[in-house]
């Protein structure tokens, strides 16, 4: 009887046990169900909140006084704090994100993957709502921090304002070829024949800096960054990008892969877009400056790279076609060299990679008030000439002084920062 009675009471004690276990698992699940709406109402909260600065900054923006005044005083202020906090670190914070980025995107995609599966559709829905969440969040910084100066009014720059003839127009391309020759064949080169950049990537971040301080218009930003190389510059060469400032790590990233004059004419623009220039067109025009203008001669060699071109083509539109095909065979040998083996470089490029990068900077262009897209960064390139016809004759109008038919030309803001130059040191 006594060990009937052990059992018995074992017995008991199980189907306790077991009534306890199903009650708890009854509780949990009971706790999850009412947990995961909690969730979504609470997600759902944070976006709604999130996009409601979101909507109101990209109506101001669009303001050109409201963006003036956010640039000087909210952006410029933001960069200083965030890009003072983020100098003192060796390397690229937002490289250190976009790695980041990817191994959680790819974690996410195996969850994903799992929970469809497993036919998990609430847990889907719950990452969802927390990856819009993070998205309107990372949106709201990026136009708190650098959205409102693609808006913001003109750019002041030195630009001549005066009506150069075709003697006149020859005179100062001839000044700028000479100096460009003789930088050209003065710069040790490497195997490629590209010049050896005379200092160390910090030296030449420290030296642009010193070089950015001679803006002391407050139209510009007082606080310059120090440009960073980015470790995975391979990436950033197979998608075709040169270089990425991102304000809300206050830093001005450059592909360290590229030819080494191209890198320092994009530390150049990157250090412009972190100076409060975001317009493409105007970073590219503020970087040429601070080169073509500056006193080191490397700089000044990597600036009439970037520039001469266009400088150039003035020659054209005083109709000097002699002058323009004899300047331009009467360059360096060594200047060929070096383009032919950056236009090779770029070709060797995976070139699906680059278009899908491509296009995309095109549409973020286009978002931020660009409507010719990545053709903006030519904008300042544009030169004109019209040629009046006499309604009486309906020929081309002559000169009466020396019978040559009447242009009128519209030199290019780049043309016309050359001039401006040229005056300066001419005195």
């Amino acid at each position: 009887m006594e060990i009937c009675g052990k059992k018995y009471r074992r017995m008991i004690r199980a189907a306790r046990y077991e009534k306890n276990v199903f009650d708890l698992g009854g509780v949990k699940a009971a706790t999850v169900r009412k947990t995961l709406p909690r969730m979504y109402f609470i997600l759902g909260a944070i976006i709604a909140v999130l996009t409601v600065p979101f909507i109101v900054m990209l109506d101001l923006r669009t303001d050109s006084i409201f963006a003036e005044w956010w640039t000087r005083n909210i952006q410029a202020g933001w960069e200083r704090v965030i890009g003072t906090l983020t100098s003192w670190l060796p390397f690229s914070l937002l490289e250190f994100f976009i790695v980041c980025l990817i191994i959680t995107g790819v974690f996410l995609f195996v969850r994903l993957f799992v929970n469809l599966c497993r036919a998990k559709f609430s847990r889907i829905l719950l990452g969802a709502l927390a990856l819009g969440a993070a998205l309107i969040y990372v949106l709201d910084l990026y136009i708190f921090s650098m959205g409102f100066a693609y808006y913001r009014a003109e750019m002041p720059l030195p630009q001549s304002d005066k009506k150069y003839d075709k003697a006149a127009a020859y005179d100062i391309v001839e000044y700028f070829h000479a100096d460009y020759n003789a930088l050209a064949d003065k710069f040790a080169r490497d195997k490629n024949g590209c010049v050896i950049c005379p200092y160390t990537f910090s030296e030449l971040a420290d030296l642009l800096i010193e070089e950015y301080k001679r803006l002391d218009d407050p139209y510009f930003n007082s606080y310059t960054p120090k440009a960073k190389p980015v470790v995975n510059s391979w990436f950033m060469s197979h998608m075709l990008i040169t270089g990425i400032t991102f304000l809300p790590t206050g830093e001005a990233n450059v592909n360290n892969a590229a030819p080494p004059t191209v890198r320092t004419i994009t530390a150049a623009h990157e250090l412009a877009h972190a100076k409060g220039v975001m317009r493409e067109g105007d970073a590219n025009l503020l970087a040429r400056y601070i080169l073509v203008s500056s006193d080191n001669e490397y700089l000044r060699y990597c600036g009439y790279y970037a520039a001469f071109d266009n400088l150039l083509s003035a020659l054209l539109l005083t109709g000097d076609k002699v002058s323009y095909n004899k300047l331009g065979a009467g360059l360096s040998s060594a200047i060929g060299k070096e383009r032919r083996y950056t236009y090779e470089y770029w070709q060797s490029q995976p070139n699906v990679i680059g278009k899908i990068a491509e296009f995309f900077n095109n549409l973020y262009l286009k978002a931020n008030g660009a409507s010719n897209g990545t053709g903006s960064y030519n904008d300042g390139n544009q030169s004109d000439v019209i040629i009046p016809i006499d309604p009486d004759t309906g020929e081309p109008e002559k000169d009466p002084d020396t019978g040559e038919v009447v242009r009128d030309i519209y030199y290019s803001q780049v043309q016309k920062m050359f001039f401006a130059i040229y005056e300066n040191r001419a005195g």
